[in-house]
Order: structure tokens, then C-alpha cells, then sequence
């Protein structure tokens, strides 16, 4: 059920509660209160004629009683039914009035600021899937901007929803949840694309590295094993090796850390820019696991390391 159904419903309904009131039988009601007590009255009237007649007090109880009796038919009118039809007339009148104006002043206030725009803005959004897909084509020469890019990730939403098994558009997401800035986002989409295709090693991959990122030791070590199986079919994927040695060094493995740059090192050239930061970074291993084993070997034989 869309919005502008749902408004219709409850603009009948607080109509219906609102102006019920003049759909009632008021006129008729008052007038049968008022009957009511003309024969009460009457009726009193009459009980008071008779105890003065028994006691004497009057001398022409009949023509008292015929005189009541003309009274009570006087004041019932004689055109009942047409007033009540009248009235019941115009209570319909005022009803059908204000539901529409309850329905203009609903409608003046929903246009300018209902959600119908946001939908028609989404749908607008949608229909551009293609060009913003075509202008992935420019991002080395010229990016996105910010507003682009929450555009194309709206539209790629809105296209999941109705093609939820697509992952490659799932990746696309995460890759614009990262240049973003959101991680949520990245972690959910990227996590998607790598159930839909787990073979894919570039969607596995973009998994383990957004996982890697997170302060949670839990994603870390299950990023280190996606990072391994990445590397298991395809074992001079730079990207998986880089990620894989820093997390062995952060856990202190540093034999391991210096091994994992170490291959890093033979799969690029030697005149290649990274070379002197892994050269670097394997140093850095070693003098580490040296200190490691040092202090390893002192614990182990306290006396020595005194004398």
C-alpha cells in the first residue's frame, strides 16, 4: 500500500470521526425530549386538576381538563418530519463541505513537502544506474564527485533490491561505501558480493581487506584467513601478500612477516618504487624477531642472563 493510499484512508477516517456529529438525528432527538416533557406536564397537570376537583377546590374540572388537552395539542408541531428531513438534508451538506476541505487543506499541506518527492527523486536517481555505470569508465581521468557518488550508491541500492543476487553490483557498493568514508556500508555490500561468488578472488579480496581494518580481533583473524585462501589460488596476488605480512607483523609473528615481504620482494622489479619500503619492512621484521628470541632466551635461562 503506497503513501498517497494510506493518507486517503486517514483523511476519511478523521472525517468520519470529525463531522459525524452532523450526520445525526440532533433535531430529532431535541424535539422527542421535548414531547416528553410536554406529557409529563401534561400529565401532572391533569393528576393536580383531580385531586382539586375531589377536594372541592374547582368548579369546572372538565373544562380545565378539555383546555390541557387543546394545549398539548397546540404545542406539537405539525410539520415534523419535513424539519427533521431538512435538517438531516443539511447536515449532509456540511459533512460533504468539510471533507473536502479537510481533503484540500490535507492535500496543500502533503504536495510541498510529501514523500512522493523523495520517491519521485529515488526513481530519477534509479533511471541514471546507466550513466553512472558508464561513468565509472572516466574515474582515472576524472572522479566522481561526492554527490555522484551517494547517487550512484542510491541507485545500485534501489537495483539490489529487486536484483538481490547480483554481487557484482554488491561490490560496486562496497567500493563506494570506502571512497565515502562508510565502513558499514563497505563491510555489508563487500560481505554480499563474496557470498553470492566466493570463488571470486576479487570480491574475497576486498572482503578480508575491509575486515582487516576493523578493531574487532574477530574480523581480523577472519580476514587473515580469507587472505590465505587468496593466496592459496593465487599465490603472487601482491594485494593479499602486503595485508597478510602487516598482520604478522602487528601479531608479533615476525619470522613469518619477513618471509611474506620477502616474497613481495621477487615478484616485482628491482628498480620498482616499493622496493626500498619492503626492504625496509623486512628489516624491521628481523631486528624485531632477533630482539623476540633474545628475550625468549633470557626467560628461559635466568642465571645465564644474570652472569
Amino acid at each position: 500500500m503506497n503513501l498517497p493510499l494510506i493518507a486517503v484512508l486517514l483523511t476519511i477516517i478523521v472525517a468520519v470521526i470529525g463531522f459525524y456529529p452532523l450526520l445525526g438525528k440532533g433535531k430529532k432527538k431535541a424535539q422527542t425530549q421535548r414531547d416528553e416533557l410536554n406529557k409529563a406536564l401534561y400529565f401532572s397537570r391533569l393528576k393536580e386538576i383531580d385531586e382539586d376537583d375531589a377536594q372541592g377546590l374547582v368548579e369546572n374540572a372538565t373544562t380545565l381538563k378539555s383546555e390541557l388537552q387543546k394545549t398539548l395539542l397546540e404545542d406539537i408541531p405539525q410539520s415534523q418530519a419535513p424539519a427533521v428531513i431538512e435538517d438531516k438534508r443539511y447536515g449532509k451538506l456540511w459533512f460533504i463541505a468539510g471533507l473536502l476541505s479537510l481533503f484540500i487543506i490535507g492535500g496543500l499541506a502533503y504536495f510541498p513537502v510529501g514523500a512522493w518527492q523523495a520517491e519521485s527523486m529515488m526513481d530519477k536517481t534509479y533511471q541514471k544506474l546507466p550513466y553512472f555505470l558508464e561513468r565509472m569508465k572516466e574515474e582515472d581521468t576524472k572522479p566522481m564527485t561526492e554527490a555522484e557518488m551517494e547517487q550512484f550508491a542510491v541507485a545500485l541500492r534501489m537495483d539490489l533490491q529487486k536484483d538481490p543476487k547480483n554481487a557484482k553490483n554488491w561490490w560496486l557498493l562496497g567500493q563506494l561505501g570506502m571512497n565515502l568514508g562508510n565502513g558499514r556500508l563497505a563491510y555489508d555490500s563487500y560481505q554480499q558480493a563474496a557470498k553470492r561468488e566466493p570463488e571470486n578472488l576479487q570480491y574475497k579480496l576486498s572482503y578480508a581487506k575491509v575486515l582487516m581494518y576493523s578493531e574487532d580481533p574477530t574480523d581480523k583473524a577472519q580476514g587473515s584467513d580469507l587472505l590465505r585462501e587468496v593466496i592459496r589460488q593465487d599465490h603472487t596476488n601482491f594485494d593479499a601478500l602486503s595485508l597478510l605480512a602487516f598482520r604478522y607483523f602487528e601479531t608479533e609473528d615476525y619470522k613469518m612477516a619477513a618471509v611474506t615481504w620477502a616474497m613481495m620482494l621477487r615478484l616485482i622489479p628491482a628498480d620498482d618504487e616499493r622496493v626500498p619500503l619492503i626492504e625496509k619492512s623486512i628489516r624491521a621484521a628481523r631486528d624485531a624477531l632477533a630482539l623476540q628470541e633474545e628475550e625468549k632466551a633470557r626467560s628461559i635461562t635466568p642465571e645465564k642472563a644474570q652472569q
